[in-house]
């Protein structure tokens, strides 16, 4: 697969000053350049490990039972796609952009999201874990039945001195604890 980091690394290897190539030798590097372009296609009962898929456009696919396990996403755009009872673990979403698909019975595990948003999708009986639930209920996405995948610690409220708990120190340990200041 061609990539978009594979573009640059090629620029920088074929010239040893990079700021001398003229704009001729640009757009030759950029015509012999070529970007998977994954289209109305399906993917069934794949396991995909460590696989870096770098400035690709993946439209109307369905992946059906697929596992990517500590795969990156950067710079691509998944957009009209279907993910049927996938698990995404360990994958790092950087710079990748996740619009008008459909996630059905897909799990999401310890996944890091960086300047990825994801728009306009469809979350169905999916696991999550805090951060691609967070990521996904920021955009105008639809959650249904959803559930997380990890346990989230809670913070347990601190006594008074007579052993009843008191709203106004729950306050101030929930906001010390989430690094935030009260208005």
């Amino acid at each position: 697969m061609n990539s978009l980091t594979k573009f640059i690394d090629q620029s920088l290897a074929l010239h040893s000053d990079p700021e001398a190539l003229t704009q001729g030798e640009v757009n030759k590097v950029l015509d012999s350049t070529q970007y998977e372009v994954i289209e109305n296609e399906v993917l069934m009962n794949s396991d995909i490990e460590g696989l870096s898929i770098s400035g690709s456009l993946f439209s109307l696919t369905t992946f059906k039972n697929v596992t990517f396990k500590s795969c990156v996403f950067f710079g691509s755009k998944i957009e009209n796609c279907r993910f049927v009872g996938c698990n995404f673990v360990d994958c790092d979403f950087q710079f990748t952009n996740i619009a008008f698909s459909n996630f059905i019975a897909t799990n999401f595990e310890n996944c890091k999201w960086e300047c990825s948003p994801l728009k306009k999708s469809e979350f169905n009986h999916c696991g999550m874990d805090t951060k691609t639930l967070y990521f996904v209920a920021k955009e105008d996405n639809v959650i249904e039945s959803c559930f997380m995948t990890e346990e989230v610690e809670w913070v347990e409220a601190p006594l008074n001195e007579d052993g009843k708990q008191d709203p106004t120190k729950t306050m101030n340990v929930l906001l010390s604890h989430f690094g935030k200041k009260a208005a």
